[in-house]
């Protein structure tokens, strides 16, 4: 059995509804669902708030900033609530609508797609295939960057084919790739204050390098990326794509994966595999650490194991602050704390 990890919290989940969506500090854990369940869960006080059980629209994101939290649903609205006191027990809870009617939400709701970075909220209307159609193609898609803190906006177009994946926003830059095909794929990262690609790299024309399929992809403190290939290959690369950095990981195939920066400003990625082992990377050092493994943990009821954590392929996701860890598996999301 593990040592030095306990089980704090389980958010369970309802009618195969997963969790889509967290946020960890050393005071609260943020939690959203695909049906719209979404609250939060204060440490100090073990007391568990939920703030909606449905919605139209799933949790896209939710993010602890100084003062108040955030969530964000769908391309609707986000939800924020403050503080007023010391443990989020009595907050003021106000929804910001993200259109001027519900007309103008239901005419371009089916084809928004939205994410959450720092104080911005990005939004882009795309050119959604419908499934007869297998065509290929880039279309000028309309985006939008809001301001929450001062409630203003912008806007442009950018070329995205029909066939994409967003893997990260940090407010400024998006990265994604686009498909072309089975064999051609092009990895973007576009800047939004310079309205400009700061890179578009054809991947099937690396011919000094292979690189596999990408699971995970992540923006890194200055012009750095981190991305995972082959479900276990991970790299550190610049925006030039030039490699700074590589391990395999020990375990299993990566299924999550969490960016964090020490006191120190040293970079740490906590990883997450489908052996349900939980390691974390220190770059400094370049040496990966094994941690945990949830099915060992003696806290969580043997009950729960027995169902298995990641069965059912929905996309999981890992947190790390300080000494809590948060994981959502198939069963909802466990809050873990280190002796």
């Amino acid at each position: 059995m593990e040592y030095g990890y306990s089980l704090i919290q389980h958010i369970k989940i309802f009618n195969s509804d997963p969790i889509c969506a967290i946020d960890l500090n050393d005071e609260l854990l943020l939690f959203g669902s695909m049906l719209g369940y979404f609250g939060y869960f204060a440490i100090k006080t073990k007391k568990l708030y939920v703030l909606s059980e449905i919605e139209d629209e799933h949790i896209v994101a939710t993010q602890i900033k100084k003062n108040k939290i955030l969530f964000a649903v769908g391309d609707q609205k986000i939800v924020t609530v403050e503080k007023t006191d010391n443990n989020y027990s009595n907050p003021v809870i106000k929804e910001n609508p993200n259109y001027k009617n519900e007309i103008e939400h239901y005419k371009k709701c089916d084809n928004m797609f939205c994410m959450l970075g720092g104080d911005y909220l990005f939004s882009i209307e795309l050119n959604i295939p419908r499934e007869e159609e297998k065509k290929v193609e880039e279309r000028l898609c309309t985006w939008k960057i809001k301001n929450l803190e001062k409630n203003t906006s912008f806007s442009d177009k950018i070329n995205i084919s029909n066939y994409w994946v967003p893997f990260d926003f940090d407010g400024y830059n998006l990265i994604y790739i686009d498909f072309y095909n089975d064999m051609k794929r092009c990895l973007k990262i576009y800047s939004f204050y310079h309205k400009k690609f700061l890179l578009k790299l054809n991947l099937w024309e690396k011919e000094d390098e292979t690189i596999g399929h990408i699971s995970h992809l992540k923006k890194l403190s200055g012009e750095k990326i981190f991305l995972v290939h082959e479900y276990k290959i991970c790299q550190i690369r610049d925006f030039k794509f030039k490699l700074l950095k590589e391990f395999v990981h020990k375990g299993n195939e990566i299924i999550a994966c969490d960016i964090i920066y020490n006191d120190k400003k040293e970079l740490e990625i906590v990883l997450l595999d489908l052996n349900c082992s939980v390691y974390i990377y220190y770059e400094k050092d370049d040496y990966e650490q094994y941690l945990f493994n949830l099915e060992k943990l003696n806290s969580i009821n043997s009950s729960i194991k027995e169902q298995k954590f990641f069965s059912m392929g929905y996309p999981y996701f890992i947190k790390m602050h300080s000494r809590y860890f948060a994981v959502t598996t198939d069963q909802g999301c466990f809050l873990l704390k280190r002796s």
